[in-house]
């Protein structure tokens, strides 16, 4: 599987939030942090800080982490008074019990063991800490990117490497977490029509991991069949759905106790 250096885009990286700050995930996680009470609070791949600064709060303790140096030292730009430490996601070298609320997004699929990641989170996580993990299935029926239509593999690479939602619920049920839920917290519906697409943040080649880890041959392919297209058809569709899922799990008193999951919605017990 091809990595990224996210050094070489940090210092561009936080543009895309200026087209789409996705204030569903931002609500969702704020909500999650009064409901649960959770004044500590860690995220796992924070890059520049976008969804810290969402959670700012006077009575909450944040803490970031990330294997960047370049994304971190964006983030201490922006949010000097929060830690940060440079660390990979499987690894959380930190105290055992010494945070409320463990979240990640759009991260997982990045991590080369995330079944070490929910081990560790659950370690670090005080008793009934919850741990939340955010992000897309690509597979899932009702998502659709026009980015896979123009750019030749990714859609494939990205089917590759994101695990599905019963993978994820797997991981951490073994690691001890259980009640575990799932909700869809934001969607992203949006319609460029022809030339209009060349506004799209995320098409940008440093806006994705996804094209950012393509060639640059191949990425100027893909923009070559997107024009093509638009001489074709000058009002042509460029259409994007993509339904943000939020997962949780509460860390159970007794690390060795098996969890529990919640199966009310249906045979794979998640809601």
């Amino acid at each position: 599987m091809p990595s990224l250096d996210y050094d070489r885009l940090a210092a561009d990286y936080h543009r895309r939030y200026d087209q789409n700050p996705m204030p569903g995930v931002a609500r969702a996680l704020d909500e999650l942090a009064d409901v649960r009470a959770a004044t500590r609070i860690l995220e796992v791949g924070c890059g520049t800080g976008r969804w810290l600064e969402a959670l700012a709060r006077p009575a909450r303790w944040l803490t970031g982490l990330d294997p960047s140096r370049e994304m971190l030292n964006q983030a201490r730009m922006r949010l000097p008074a929060i830690p940060f430490l440079q660390a990979a996601g499987e690894h959380l070298p930190l105290a055992t019990a010494s945070f409320d609320l463990v979240f990640m997004v759009n991260v997982l699929h990045h991590l080369s063991d995330p079944a070490r990641f929910f081990e560790n989170a659950h370690r670090v996580l005080a008793p009934d800490g919850v741990v939340a993990v955010v992000g897309a299935d690509p597979a899932a029926p009702d998502n659709a990117w026009y980015i896979y239509d123009y750019f030749d593999g990714v859609r494939e690479l990205d089917e590759a490497r994101f695990p599905n939602w019963g993978q994820v619920q797997r991981w951490m049920a073994e690691a001890g977490f259980g009640p575990i839920t799932k909700s869809v917290v934001h969607v992203v519906d949006v319609t460029f029509v022809g030339d209009e697409v060349f506004s799209d943040a995320f098409l940008a080649k440093k806006a994705t991991s996804q094209l950012a880890m393509l060639s640059e041959d191949a990425y100027q392919a893909g923009i070559e069949r997107i024009r093509a297209a638009i001489d074709a058809h000058p009002c042509i569709p460029f259409h994007t759905h993509v339904e943000m899922v939020m997962m949780v799990g509460t860390a159970k008193r007794e690390a060795g106790q098996s969890a529990s999951l919640d199966t009310s919605a249906g045979p794979d017990g998640v809601l």
